[in-house]
């Protein structure tokens, strides 16, 4: 039997949900977390998976620890397929802590990267030094994804500290605004120690904070029930961030219905 070239699955086996949007898209961001694999992996994750994935985070401060010519080839290839790649926060606190934010800017500008996290998950910042930093890399032509909560394992964010960050840094010019779950996904943030995220706290954020805000949040789930929660709880085109690259597929198979812990729910809504 000869390969058909042209094969094309029926739209409600490609997508049972009917929900998935391709790229670009507002909604349904899936961020992965890129922890120093190797440029052929890295090249193969984006030939199967760019449409995807919509941020690569190179985590912490691993950026600097490439050799230049391997982090030239990432970004080049993140931005021909169309995939915002950024250095991870960590390295904004440090360069902040070190006083060479400027010096950080322009080597992360002639790298060829044109986003940036801005965050102080382990640092302090005064709230409108925070927002000032955020304008400054807008000004210089970066787009802005900052983060809120602190990186200290039994650290709880509450609703005042999210309403207030999401607020402010929307209108300091943040395109979106990252859940702290860091990659391990338990003991902070919104997770207690087993992992399991505070339902409470999601029910404030549905009550109180208008979909279209809501939006502009991105949930740190690195933990497969988590995002499996986040489904169940937001619905299929929740942003998701701090994905491993081995689970891009996973997650959106359990996107589209194309696993079993969505699938029921994917074929009650497509009927």
């Amino acid at each position: 039997m000869n390969p058909n070239h042209n094969l094309q699955w029926h739209p409600l086996l490609h997508d049972p949900s009917c929900e998935r949007k391709a790229k670009p898209r507002a909604t349904g961001l899936t961020m992965v977390i890129d922890q120093g694999i190797g440029p052929r992996m890295f090249e193969e994750m984006l030939a199967i998976a760019a449409p995807y994935i919509d941020f690569i985070k190179l985590g912490f401060g691993t950026s600097t620890l490439y050799p230049f010519d391997v982090l030239r080839q990432k970004i080049l290839l993140a931005n021909e397929a169309g995939v915002r790649i950024y250095p991870g926060g960590t390295f904004f606190e440090i360069a902040y802590q070190c006083d060479l934010l400027n010096s950080y800017l322009e080597t992360l500008a002639r790298a060829g990267f044109n986003c940036v996290e801005v965050s102080d998950g382990s640092i302090s910042m005064p709230g409108d030094v925070r927002s000032s930093l955020i304008k400054m890399c807008v000004s210089q032509g970066f787009a802005v994804i900052s983060e809120c909560g602190k990186k200290v394992s039994g650290t709880n964010l509450t609703m005042d500290e999210l309403e207030e960050t999401l607020y402010k840094d929307l209108e300091a010019g943040s395109s979106y605004v990252i859940v702290e779950g860091r990659e391990s996904g338990m003991n902070v943030g919104i997770y207690d120690k087993q992992g399991k995220p505070d339902y409470e706290f999601l029910c404030a954020v549905e009550t109180l904070i208008p979909k279209s805000i809501r939006n502009r949040l991105i949930w740190e789930a690195p933990m497969r029930q988590q995002q499996i929660d986040f489904i169940r709880f937001f619905g299929r085109n929740v942003n998701m961030g701090n994905i491993q690259p081995s689970e891009t597929y996973s997650l959106e198979s359990l996107r589209r219905g194309l696993r079993s812990d969505t699938l029921s729910e994917a074929v009650i809504e497509s009927n």
